[in-house]
């Protein structure tokens, strides 16, 4: 407890003495902060357990100066330890993240700690998610140049791995240009394109005493963005070479991947459809590596992003080792005084995705001959495997009766393949779920918020219910929430998981607290997941910026 309160003590005298260094003469300081605290109890019947030393401790402070085209920022982390569902490895504190900067009208260098996306982030993508607990920043030298119509990125250096790096050296540089404005011919054309491309290599010694390993391995991708009227086309294809790895079960097959979206839109309507094929395309700067660590790259889902609890409860992790998905969404705004609308209007959105597995016709040769090892598998490119991982249909209604009440109606159709997705030898779960989310504004600035969810699911954990009161007054809200799993198929599992909440901001600063018990499951951001126990206890969340 002593930690926590000398973590606060120093949040509150950089809130308090802000005004102090936000503006130093000759430059700008400013920055960021946030600290999540959780004080644990135990509970043997949902299966929360308490810690040895009993709280756990995420926080961070940003400071970034600049002054004229000169920029510098550094980032102290510190896991005290890390609360429950974060790596262990995170325990510790420093200063894992530093970094300087100069930027000109053509050229931008950085050296130190960056993060970085080539195209859709399918061959490189460095970045952060806090709340996940994942960091693959890279440290090293990075250089951009920008000349009418084009630019380029050529970068080098070691990804973070906790409170190290990777062993392997990453390198790679991409290039963009737009035609419209590299030559003059295209200057006035309706039609904007963008033409990209990108290589990216990594080294690491072959110090495996079983298999000859490539030191280097090498990923390149090609993209084309058109963009006209209400129409727009991404695509993006990938390739990496043989890649033996701990991911892969060590074959020493190629890795490929393609991405298209079609989208359109215009005022009240709009449709988009998302197609991709991923094929041994788990890329990390060290291949013995696994989980959330060191991964170059990044495979969006395409899945559909909840934030309502219950249909977030079964999230979709990306297989970049081999899937092909499909995406489709439609929305349309119904139009004020018609017959379906009403004096208000109404939104309607529907939304379908599936996640398939590849057809791979295994190869029988897997023995080590000549100290190299088989390709594992082959899989024709437009054939489908027959093993579903997951599909989400949903669709929702939104409404805003009159100036005092708002009405979203929410259905949603999962199947997910806990084999593949969580890696457990438990059968298919279906779930269908009913959202109904109001909105009272009773009163100016004060209103009510009522969030009532229900899940049907023979597998798994059963069906559930859940119910929100949330109180709002100007900057201050206090919640009330029950999850309530009455179909456990164990009957001393059919517990409610209560929770009370509070919170109050000020300015850029956001101060929230919690008391009760969360269930175990799975937090996704973007395809990216990570399992959270089951924990019962206090919280506290300070966040705030300057």
């Amino acid at each position: 407890m002593t930690k926590f309160i000398g973590i606060i003590a120093i949040v509150a005298f950089l809130v308090s003495t802000k005004s102090l260094y936000s503006q130093s003469e000759g430059g700008t300081l400013h920055g960021s902060f946030q600290v999540d605290a959780q004080l644990y109890q135990e509970d043997t019947i949902i299966g929360a357990t308490i810690p040895d030393e009993k709280m756990g401790v995420n926080s961070f402070l940003d400071l970034i100066y600049t002054y004229k085209n000169f920029e510098a920022g550094v980032r102290y982390e510190a896991f005290m330890p890390p609360l429950q569902g974060f790596d262990p490895r995170y325990k510790g504190h420093g200063i894992p993240y530093r970094y300087a900067k100069y930027t000109n009208k053509q050229f931008e260098l950085t050296a130190g700690n960056f993060y970085e996306q080539f195209g859709s982030g399918m061959i490189l993508r460095a970045y952060q998610e806090w709340n996940l607990g994942f960091d693959n920043s890279i440290d090293g030298i990075r250089v951009k140049a920008n000349f009418p119509g084009i630019r380029i990125t050529g970068l080098v250096g070691k990804q973070r791995s906790f409170w190290g790096k990777g062993d392997g050296l990453v390198r790679g540089i991409d290039a963009e240009i737009h035609l419209n404005q590299a030559f003059k011919r295209f200057n006035d054309k309706k039609t904007q394109v963008f033409v990209g491309g990108n290589f990216v290599s990594r080294y690491q010694q072959d110090l495996d005493p079983i298999y000859i390993l490539p030191a280097n391995v090498g990923a390149y991708s090609g993209r084309l963005n058109i963009y006209r009227g209400n129409w727009v086309l991404l695509t993006e294809a990938g390739y990496k070479i043989n890649d033996p790895n701990a991911t892969n079960n060590m074959i020493y097959k190629d890795g490929h991947a393609v991405l298209l979206t079609l989208s359109y839109s215009k005022k009240g309507f709009g449709a988009s459809l998302q197609a991709k094929r991923v094929d041994n395309m788990d890329f990390r700067s060290d291949r013995t590596a696994t989980g959330f660590n060191l991964p170059i790259n990044y495979i969006p889902a395409m899945t559909a992003q909840h934030a309502y609890t219950m249909p977030a409860y079964y999230p979709y992790a990306t297989q970049a080792n081999g899937e092909m998905g499909l995406q489709a969404t439609i929305q349309y705004k119904v139009k004020k005084k018609s017959v379906l609308g009403g004096k208000t209007g109404m939104g309607l959105e529907l939304n379908y995705s599936i996640s398939q597995g590849l057809q791979k016709n295994q190869i029988n040769d897997s023995t080590t001959i000549g100290m190299a090892a088989s390709d594992g598998y082959t899989s024709p490119f437009f054939e489908i495997g027959k093993e579903k991982y997951y599909h989400d249909f949903n669709f929702k209604i939104t409404k805003k009766i009159n100036t005092k009440w708002n009405l979203i109606l929410s259905y949603y159709n999962i199947f997910y393949n806990m084999n593949v997705i969580e890696g457990h030898e438990e059968p298919n779960v279906l779930a269908q779920t009913g959202v109904a989310d109001v909105w009272w504004k009773f009163k100016k600035y004060q209103s009510l918020h009522f969030d009532v969810e229900a899940t049907f699911a023979e597998e798994d954990w059963g069906n559930w219910f859940l119910g929100m009161v949330e109180y709002n007054y100007k900057s201050f809200f206090a919640a009330v929430i029950d999850q309530y799993n009455y179909g456990n198929p164990v009957e001393t599992m059919q517990i409610h998981y209560l929770s009370v909440s509070s919170g109050y901001t000020w300015n850029t600063t956001r101060l929230a607290l919690t008391y009760g018990k969360q269930s175990n499951g799975i937090l996704c951001v973007g395809g990216v997941c990570r399992e959270v126990p089951a924990t019962n206890g206090f919280s506290i969340s300070l966040t705030s910026s300057f």
